[in-house]
């Protein structure tokens, strides 16, 4: 039942999320494009090299944070 809740959350680029699973736990990101299993995002924490990192999250992997 939460995964169906999770996906009827729309969001859309631009949008601020907080990542709850994998090697980003407890990040925030910023939503670079939505699609219908996951969406795109690129992290607010810069890596050593200052490059912002960006990965794909499934939607039961997020939390939306605020909307763009």
């Amino acid at each position: 039942m939460a995964e169906e809740e999770q996906e009827e959350v729309l969001v859309q680029s631009g949008d601020q999320v907080l990542v709850t699973a994998g090697d980003y736990k407890g990040e925030l990101a910023k939503v670079i494009s939505p699609y219908t299993n996951s969406i795109s995002v690129e992290m607010e924490n810069r890596d050593e090299d200052g490059a912002k990192p960006r990965t794909v999250l499934r939607h039961a992997e997020y939390e939306l944070v605020e909307k763009a």
